[in-house]
This record gives C-alpha cells, structure tokens and sequence, in this order.
C-alpha cells in the first residue's frame, strides 16, 4: 500500500471524512499523508458541496506522530510537509470536527488545536518533543497554555506527561468523551448537523472566534518551525530518535 493511500477519503451528506488508516504504524504520518491531508483540505475550500470535514483515525488509534523515519529522512532544505498541513488546517474556512480513539501523540494531539469541536473515546494523549530533543510545533506552545494555564502547559510540553481524555476535557482539548465503537459517527452527527447550517454564517461565526489570535498564532507556528527544524539536526534529536 502506497503512503498515499494512507488517507482515505469520501464525501457524504456535505461532510468530506478524512480517514487517517495506517494500522501497522499507529497511523504514524509520513510526508505523502501530510500532503493528501493537505491537498484534500486545499481542494475543499472551493467546492461548495462540502460544507464541513471529518477527521478522524481507527477505532484502536487516532495518531501516534510524526514517523520518525521520516524525521531521518527529511530535507533540511525543503518545506516541512507537516508545516503545510498545520497551516491548512489552521486557515480552513469550514468547520473541522475530530473524533479521536486509542493513541494521540505528538502531532496527533497538536493539530486537534485547529479543529473546531473534538470527541474523543478513552484516549492516551501525549506530547513528547523535549523527549525527542524538539521543541512544540503545530501553536501549542501558545494555545496549549491559553488553555490550561502556564504549569499545566509545562506538565504537558515541558515534562511531557502523559494525559486521558477525562485531562483533555478538563483543559479543552476535547468536547465529550463516547465510546469508541460510536466516536466516530457521534462526530459525524455533530459534522452533519453543522452541514445543515446557513453556511454564510457558520463561516463567518468560526472566523469571528479566531480573528483576534489568527496574526499571533501565525507568527507563533512560524517561529516554532524554525527552531523545530534546528533542533531537529541536533546531536541530541539524532541521539533520542536512534533510541526509538
């Protein structure tokens, strides 16, 4: 199976579902499923029949990061893939809506920052990036403290500490825990009720919530690619990778 095949991907009833489907990885993402997300995302935005998307991953994990093969393999040179998808979900237009089951790490738990409404089964959330000589990517750095105060944020992204979906809900991450065997389609009733909506105003409402942070956590994603990417080639980034 090809890496692109990775993301699967349909439409039905105004919701465009993106299926992260990687089993045997932990539905650990590679650089070609950051660009079908991306491109996918991209595409949307002006097809009017879609209204809202759907993302979401297994019954067993929703994603367990970055592969770290690829963080061997990447071109220091080139655009980060994952930065690509960062900033598409973090300027969509439509409502975004999650349903998260099992694993969420790293990237898996950053980009859920961008969604609109998130339910999540009993979940394993974790941020690791010290632990991998990183440093937080995706606007954590400054939404996860806006959400849960600077030392809970520091248990998180500085410590690393591990967290359920009970935490998740407490800081905001998440909207509702349901059991995994309904995640995914209570999300989908909360994505096609959403549909239903005067879209005009939908759009205007989600941009109006994230008007007056959009130019901050731009800014903010930015810097923290740069210095995710410096940290990245460090003798110990190398050195926490080759340990996995």
């Amino acid at each position: 199976m090809k890496d692109q095949e990775h993301i699967l991907i349909h439409q039905d009833s105004g919701v465009l579902h993106l299926a992260i489907n990687r089993p045997e990885k932990k539905n650990a993402l590679s650089s070609l499923m950051y660009a079908a997300m991306a491109k996918a995302l991209k595409d949307s935005v002006t097809d009017e029949s879609i209204k809202v998307v759907l993302i979401h991953g297994t019954q067993e994990v929703f994603s367990a990061g970055n592969d770290l093969n690829d963080f061997n393999n990447r071109d220091a040179n080139k655009p980060s893939p994952a930065a690509t998808l960062l900033y598409e979900l973090l300027n969509y237009p439509k409502p975004i809506v999650g349903a998260v089951s099992g694993v969420a790490v790293g990237i898996g738990v950053t980009m859920l920052l961008h969604f609109d409404l998130v339910y999540a089964s009993e979940t394993y959330f974790k941020m690791p990036f010290v632990d991998l000589g990183v440093c937080p990517e995706g606007g954590s750095s400054l939404l996860i403290p806006q959400l849960a105060g600077h030392r809970k944020a520091a248990e998180l992204l500085m410590l690393g500490d591990a967290f359920n979906t009970e935490t998740a809900i407490d800081i905001g991450l998440v909207n509702q825990q349901v059991d995994k065997s309904e995640v995914v389609d209570f999300a989908l009733s909360k994505a096609k009720a959403l549909a239903l909506k005067p879209q005009n105003a939908l759009r205007a409402s989600k941009k109006l919530l994230k008007a007056s942070g959009q130019a901050i956590l731009n800014d903010v994603i930015k810097n923290e690619l740069v210095i995710f990417a410096q940290l990245l080639q460090s003798e110990e980034s190398i050195a926490a990778r080759t340990k996995k």
